[in-house]
């Protein structure tokens, strides 16, 4: 597992990777903060830094190897400043950049520290950002249009999704796995967030919910369904089974 934490001493965000048993590994990836947003099976690790700022136009996006070297993710050799999040087993990863010309956020899908390609969600929008990849080059992620719509990018098949409730009033789509299970999060009329499990096949929403949590976010699911998810009393696994659910860590 990939993420981050606030050090007591000093206050800064820090990122890291290990296992669910504490086995972690910390290291920053600039100045300013830094998160660790998605990890694949060889290690490699994507996220930003400066992430403290609070602004996305001021946040590189890097890469970082499995031997600890950290580049800085480029499009025709100029830094990126945005967000990569979700990461293939092919190491292929989805995230945004800031698109200083259109002043919005455009996904995009790299690869060893470059930009690939645009990803353009066939439909009318103000802004976009892809979040998850899976090995079948499925895409999820956003776009406003508004409102605040999750969509799953198949080639050059779309499907929209919004989270079913006559109160929701955004939708995200955070990770993908190959079982086509995603991770999202939907935004209730007060602003507060809540998180659901989607099945692509069936269209099915399943929700999260963590006793004693009033805020909770998923974010990446793995290949056995095991999702990652912080709320405003801790961050857990969550698993619809608990055969999904990794060795190591505590209930």
């Amino acid at each position: 597992i990939a993420g981050s934490f606030i050090g007591s001493k000093d206050g800064v965000e820090h990122a890291f990777f290990g296992t669910p048993d504490g086995n972690y590994t910390t290291f920053d990836a600039g100045s300013g903060g830094s998160e660790a947003r998605g990890i694949s099976d060889d290690g490699t690790i994507t996220g930003i830094s400066n992430s403290q700022n609070g602004d996305t136009s001021n946040e590189p996006i890097y890469e970082r190897r499995p031997g600890g070297r950290i580049v800085n993710v480029t499009r025709s050799g100029t830094q990126l400043f945005g967000l990569a999040q979700g990461i293939n087993g092919r190491d292929k990863f989805a995230g945004y950049y800031w698109d200083k010309q259109a002043f919005a956020a455009q996904g995009f899908v790299g690869r060893e520290g470059v930009w690939k390609a645009n990803v353009n969600v066939p439909a009318e929008n103000q802004a976009s950002g892809a979040l998850g990849i899976n090995d079948s080059n499925v895409i999820v992620g956003y776009f406003f249009a508004p409102p605040l719509q999750g969509f799953v990018l198949n080639g050059r098949n779309v499907t929209v999704v919004n989270y079913p409730n006559a109160g929701a009033t955004g939708t995200i789509l955070n990770g993908i796995n190959d079982k086509g299970k995603v991770a999202g999060q939907w935004i209730d009329a007060k602003g507060k967030e809540h998180s659901f499990l989607y099945d692509t096949a069936s269209g099915v929403f399943t929700d999260i919910r963590v006793k004693g949590a009033s805020v909770v976010r998923a974010w990446a699911i793995n290949s056995a369904g095991a999702i990652a998810v912080s709320t405003d009393i801790g961050s857990f696994i969550w698993c619809k089974r608990a055969k999904q659910c990794p060795g190591g860590g505590t209930n």
